[in-house]
């Protein structure tokens, strides 16, 4: 059996809401323990859906966090965010100044505004070598991630037409990205730049990383203050999947031992970057345990997922849909899980739906 520390006040919807709770719509200012000033820039990524960028002023460094998605209101608010700091931190700041621009991973609310970017500065731009391929070749990831996606759905027991439907939302958001260059990548450098530390960290992205600065963290989206980040099943894509995330996160509680705050690509800061990583921990293996419950009778991905985050609407829906898969796949690679229509699936040469049960040995 997985183990179970649950804890009543993380349900099982939290992780699949969109990320618009708490915000604060102003621009922040935050100090490292050695100097270095952080400026905290919120960005409307899509209708009430909010992410930050930090621009960060150390020494010789100008240098941006993550760039919005470049759709909606974001670029608008990165131009206004610089101008906030200006005053905020007394000295002008343009697009021109910067230096580097360090994207945490290869989702487009984090990456989106770089066509935007590249257009008013010289700054070099950083990812990890897992998610290049987002930025520079956004068409052709798009095109295998959707082909793996509707196969899974249809796995999953979702119907075709609606598996259409969703992979049609998942490309909507993503297809007016403009691909354009990398300037390096974190593994070739060192996985350093200068006083930056970065550590990979996949699971929610496959390269995800978080980026160390003295005693402040900066998260993306690996640990948030208020949801579990969305995982999906490594089915659909290499190094993600509950497994890796999980690793991860012990890994990333070693490794940035000593750090005070931790700041996150949505909801607030994190004061306590342990503790808030050991409640994250608690939540999946409270949701493994509940979904084993519900396995003693054949059940679909599409099936749990109802059953356990409800009826939901639009993007929320494969939202859903992912997270269930990953802790199934969790579930199964373990043995904890078995395949009930295995006699189907061998005498059926089209997709059907997978239907699992609790092992029974």
């Amino acid at each position: 059996m997985v183990c179970c520390k649950g804890r009543p006040d993380l349900d099982l919807q939290r992780s699949v809401q969109v990320k618009q709770n708490a915000y604060n719509h102003k621009v922040r200012i935050f100090e490292s323990s050695q100097g270095a000033r952080i400026a905290q820039l919120p960005l409307n990524a899509f209708p009430d859906f909010w992410v930050y960028a930090y621009l960060v002023l150390y020494e010789e460094y100008c240098l941006l966090i993550d760039s919005g998605s470049g759709f909606h209101n974001s670029d608008q608010h990165l131009e206004e965010g610089f101008q906030a700091a200006s005053a905020l931190l007394d000295r002008a700041l343009d697009f021109a100044d910067l230096s580097h621009i360090l994207i945490t991973h290869g989702h487009i609310d984090h990456f989106g505004g770089l066509p935007f970017l590249r257009q008013r500065t010289k700054a070099k731009i950083g990812v990890h070598e897992l998610d290049q391929l987002n930025l520079t070749h956004t068409e052709e990831r798009l095109l295998l991630v959707a082909r793996r996606l509707e196969r899974y759905l249809l796995e999953a027991g979702v119907s075709a037409a609606r598996s259409r439907e969703l992979v049609n939302i998942y490309r909507m958001t993503k297809l007016s990205y403009q691909p354009g260059r990398v300037d390096f990548t974190y593994e070739d450098i060192g996985m350093g730049l200068g006083p930056f530390e970065m550590l990979h960290v996949p699971g929610h992205c496959a390269g995800q990383v978080v980026i160390r600065l003295h005693d402040v963290l900066f998260c993306g989206d690996h640990v948030l203050s208020e949801i579990t980040p969305h995982q999906a099943p490594e089915h659909l894509s290499l190094h993600t999947g509950l497994s890796h995330y999980l690793q991860s996160l012990e890994s990333c509680q070693t490794w940035s031992e000593g750090v005070q705050l931790a700041l996150g690509g949505h909801n607030e800061p994190i004061n306590h970057l342990s503790a808030r990583i050991d409640e994250i921990q608690e939540l999946h293996y409270q949701r493994l345990d509940e979904f084993l419950t519900h396995f003693k009778e054949p059940l679909t991905i599409a099936d749990i997922s109802r059953r356990c985050f409800g009826e939901l609407h639009g993007y929320n829906i494969l939202l859903a849909l992912e997270e269930a898969g990953a802790h199934v796949e969790y579930l199964h690679q373990r043995g904890l899980l078995e395949i009930a229509n295995r006699d189907e699936l061998e005498s059926t040469p089209s997709q059907v739906p997978i239907r699992y049960q609790t092992a029974k040995y």
